[in-house]
């Protein structure tokens, strides 16, 4: 590429943004956690006849869904601290 090309092309800025609404993204882990929650309920309950045993494992298998996907959200939030106090200053 020539100097001018270089010189003329413009500056790429990558922001920092969702690329899906939070109310979608809440949806879609409802309804993976529910299938997961269903699925392994109905496969436990369907291989030892037991509704207990199955109902507490998918139980469990729903809510690990849920479990990671605020525990991300948590990570992200203790570790982009600084960043979003940067991008505010820079509004400024």
């Amino acid at each position: 590429m020539s100097k001018k090309k270089k010189e003329q092309a413009p500056e790429i800025k990558f922001e920092r943004k969702p690329w899906i609404e939070k109310t979608k993204g809440m949806r879609v882990i409802i309804l993976a956690s529910l299938g997961l929650a269903v699925l392994v309920a109905y496969q436990i309950i369907r291989g030892s006849g037991n509704w207990g045993q199955g109902i507490l494992w998918g139980l469990i298998f729903g809510g690990s869904v849920f479990l990671v996907y605020f525990g991300m959200n948590a990570f992200h939030k203790m570790m982009n601290k600084n960043k979003d106090q940067d991008s505010d200053e820079e509004k400024k």
